[in-house]
């Protein structure tokens, strides 16, 4: 519930305002803004009901979510998504990694000068699903201990099944990893 609740108000109120400018300016792409924010929202007050969803499920939000923010920062944003078709099927906890691509964004795209790639990647080892997100920036103060309400989450849901979750900083670059038994 505690995550569900989180999710970010400006971001929210960012795609009204972007939608409100685009309805005259671009009303084909209005409408496919209004498209996307409708399943991010839906995705969040349903999906994550659940103990699980599927890695495919999780992408197809997160992809709509990066349109969204697309608009909003336009040419500062640069998703690059690396995850073979093969791992679609795989498990891990809904907004898991919906929650790890919007704080890259606030933490990262949002605080760097002309923004950067956000790159998103998946692989499969020894049974772990490994997730990872990196984005240009810094990790803040207690950011690499996961002081907030949605890094404590996934780090205590993922302990209890035998996963973790981890943050790191290295040239320039924040990375946070998800590991998953599958």
């Amino acid at each position: 519930d505690a995550l569900r609740a989180r999710l970010n108000p400006h971001f929210v109120f960012n795609a009204l305002n972007n939608l409100r400018a685009l309805i005259l300016e671009d009303p084909a792409r209005a409408r496919e803004l209004v498209t996307r924010l409708s399943s991010t929202l839906r995705h969040a007050l349903e999906h994550s009901q659940r103990d699980w969803t599927t890695l495919g499920e999780e992408l197809a939000v997160v992809r709509d979510y990066l349109e969204v923010e697309q608009v909003h920062y336009e040419a500062r944003l640069q998703p690059r998504i690396d995850v073979p078709d093969a791992l679609a099927g795989a498990r891990l906890p809904p907004m898991a990694l919906q929650l790890l691509v919007e704080n890259a964004i606030k933490h990262g795209i949002a605080r760097t000068a002309g923004g950067g790639v956000l790159g998103i990647d998946a692989s499969l080892h020894g049974g772990m699903l490994r997730v990872r997100v990196d984005n240009p920036g810094r990790l803040d103060d207690g950011e690499a201990g996961g002081t907030g309400v949605g890094h404590a989450f996934l780090r205590q849901r993922l302990e209890r099944i035998g996963g973790r979750f981890a943050l790191a900083e290295g040239e320039g670059r924040v990375v946070a990893t998800l590991e998953i038994p599958q």
